[in-house]
């Protein structure tokens, strides 16, 4: 799966779920917890979501 797929996805789960767990992206796309954390530090930085402890959050 290419980044930007992942990326999108993770943005469709925390659209429909509200909140997301960082071991349970890893698990689902089959990659490293390191990975995930990557996509969600980029994605904060977009400002397309809020990094917490573990996951992320909707941006506010």
């Amino acid at each position: 799966m290419l980044t930007s797929q992942r990326k999108r996805e993770i943005l469709d789960t925390l659209a429909h779920d509200g909140h997301l767990i960082a071991k349970a992206l890893s698990e689902r796309f089959a990659v490293s917890e390191d990975t995930i954390r990557r996509d969600l530090r980029e994605l904060a930085a977009e400002g397309l979501l809020q990094r917490v402890h573990g996951g992320a959050l909707p941006s506010s």
